[in-house]
């Protein structure tokens, strides 16, 4: 059998098929070296595209061995070959190539690929792709990906995503973040977060919160502190707490209170004290009781003096006065 390209292990191979018409030649015209040099078609055998409606049309098309199915082979029809074609019709130019089963493409250095125009891919099942070294994607306009299953992405070292305006991330069920260390957040402006039900955070060890200007807190119903050890608030400059119906401080131990100067409690009606065994009120200066015209009046000298427009004095068992000098008038 002729070929257009023979060599040492390498060329062109076409064997003839069974039920081929070929063109015989002999060696020397010795009928005992018959030589194959070429093939044509006939009325059984016809080309791989009508013609004359495929004039423009030109390539190769195998055909499978004993048992493959008869069709043209393309994407949705039965297949029996393997074929590449050239279209070369004006404005519909086209080359198809087809593999009824397997490709393999084997680049031993670089390959380059340009498409002028659109270009689409349909894998009916999976796809994988291994890169040994690095990897470069650019889009000058839009990417949309779709995954209607799961979706698994690592990273084994570093990772850093840079987006140049709004970014949007919506989760349908939920959501889990691990960080095996440390995370830092910034936020150039404002940061708004909203939860629909609960929200729960744990901290090992301490916890910081810095606020410039204002720190502001909405709770419509309840709040609760658990504090294990020490509680410790430091207010620079003012402090003002508004209760709208009751409030109750309850002091397991011992309670103090350090005023730098003044300090002023005001009850609208009933002002109610109890201890357990003693009260010591002590002044620098002087006490006052003061109740309408009536007043008692105690100074650092040992003043003490009693003003009202009616005193009684009742000891229901003994009263006793105990002085160098006592004026009555």
């Amino acid at each position: 059998v002729s070929s257009s390209w023979a060599g040492s292990g390498f060329g062109a191979m076409f064997i003839p098929r069974i039920n081929m018409e070929v063109v015989v030649d002999f060696l020397n015209g010795d009928p005992d070296h018959p030589l194959i040099t070429g093939c044509v078609y006939n009325a059984d055998n016809m080309p791989p595209w009508a013609l004359p409606a495929n004039a423009t049309q030109s390539g190769i098309k195998t055909k499978s061995s004993k048992g493959g199915a008869f069709g043209d082979g393309m994407k949705n029809g039965a297949g029996d070959a393997n074929a590449i074609r050239f279209e070369d019709k004006a404005g519909a130019e086209q080359l198809w190539l087809h593999a009824q089963k397997d490709q393999l493409t084997e680049v031993e250095n670089d390959e380059d690929k340009w498409v002028g125009n659109d270009r689409r891919k349909t894998v009916d099942r999976d796809e994988t792709n291994v890169i040994h070294r690095d990897r470069t994607e650019t889009v000058d306009r839009d990417e949309k990906i779709t995954v209607h299953n799961n979706r698994t992405e690592r990273v084994d070292h570093d990772e850093k995503i840079s987006i140049g305006d709004n970014r949007s991330e919506d989760v349908g069920i939920d959501e889990t973040v691990s960080i095996g260390n440390n995370r830092s957040k910034t936020i150039g402006r404002n940061e708004k977060d909203k939860i629909g039900n609960n929200w729960s955070i744990k901290v090992g060890s301490f916890k910081t919160e810095t606020v410039g200007l204002a720190y502001l807190q909405n709770v419509g119903l309840a709040k609760m502190m658990n504090i294990g050890a020490a509680y410790n608030v430091n207010v620079g400059a003012a402090m003002v707490v508004n209760v709208g119906l009751t409030q109750s401080t309850n002091v397991i131990l011992s309670r103090s209170v350090s005023v730098g100067q003044s300090q002023t409690t005001k009850v609208g009606e009933n002002w109610s004290q109890s201890t357990g065994k003693a009260i010591r009120i002590e002044a620098g200066d002087s006490i006052e009781l003061v109740c309408g015209a009536s007043v008692l009046r105690m100074d650092k000298g040992g003043q003490v003096t009693v003003n009202g427009k009616d005193i009684d004095l009742v000891g229901s068992r003994h009263i006793g006065l105990d002085s160098k000098r006592i004026d009555l008038n």
